[in-house]
């Protein structure tokens, strides 16, 4: 059995099946930034600043995409 065996419809209904994203920012090294999508690396940036901005606009850019079905 799954996780999802316990739901509810209306849980169901509130849960889309579509993967959601999550991103994290790392240090890489002695004096660098990692941003990682799960496990896969993305970018490596210079300032945690510029790491920042890579994943705010990817957040944007995932919420602008069209929903998979």
């Amino acid at each position: 059995m799954g996780d999802g065996d316990n739901l509810t419809e209306s849980e169901l209904n509130e849960k889309p099946n579509r993967k959601v994203k999550t991103f994290i920012i790392q240090p890489y090294g002695t004096r660098y930034y990692a941003l990682y999508e799960g496990e896969d690396l993305i970018c490596v940036t210079v300032y945690k600043k510029g790491a920042m901005e890579v994943k705010r606009r990817l957040e944007a850019a995932s919420n602008l995409a069209p929903k998979e079905e």
